[in-house]
């Protein structure tokens, strides 16, 4: 059986979709949907107050950017999720606590702001008191899946301190769960007369 977002894309975008891994792509949580400023994984509410949870994606490869992608969530704070938002102009299914959530951007590619951050989805929740977190997991059919706009099937990975300086994850009163992307190998142009020459 097909996974679940291929089949979706394949359906709202009439495309094939290969599978290419994206060493790079990163998604992260953030209660701030200015990130250009600062990423914000961790709040403390009052009980009672309800806060966004935004959906980004980054450090996107030869692709771009985004058609859809797919995760789920582990929530530990008590409390409960009000709304799930697509924030793509497509369509999604699934709920992303019970059944993982599969989002998807329709015709129109997606591309990151000036930033490089694609803000792709928005989930509001009512705080109830008890401290904890949200995990970002891989979605139960289409594993850590999101699909570029060369039509290829790229892997995410969960931003991390060693790759973003903030944790991918979410807290609520809580320190936020460990990410486990890796950080940007740093590549410097050289001539093989200058390699050569550290032989000599």
């Amino acid at each position: 059986m097909r996974h679940l977002l291929v089949v979706l894309l394949v359906a709202a975008l009439a495309v094939s979709v290969t599978a290419e891994e994206n060493p790079n792509l990163a998604i992260f949580l953030s209660a701030d949907d200015d990130t250009a400023n600062d990423v914000v994984n961790e709040v403390c509410p009052n009980i009672n107050d309800t806060f966004n949870v935004y959906v980004c994606f980054d450090r996107f490869g030869e692709g771009g950017g985004m058609l859809g992608a797919a995760f789920m969530f582990d929530r530990t704070f008590g409390g409960f999720k009000l709304t799930q938002t697509n924030l793509l102009p497509g369509l999604d299914f699934g709920d992303v606590e019970t059944d993982g959530w599969a989002i998807t951007a329709g015709a129109e590619c997606q591309f990151p702001d000036a930033n490089g951050v694609l803000i792709a989805a928005t989930c509001q929740y009512l705080y109830l008191g008890t401290p904890g977190t949200i995990t970002i997991l891989p979605h139960p059919i289409d594993a850590n899946s999101a699909a570029d706009c060369l039509n290829e099937l790229d892997f995410w990975c969960v931003a991390s301190v060693l790759s973003h300086e903030s944790e991918g994850g979410f807290g609520a009163c809580a320190d936020p769960p460990d990410g486990n992307c890796e950080p940007l190998s740093p590549v410097e142009e050289a001539t093989w007369g200058t390699i050569k020459s550290f032989y000599r």
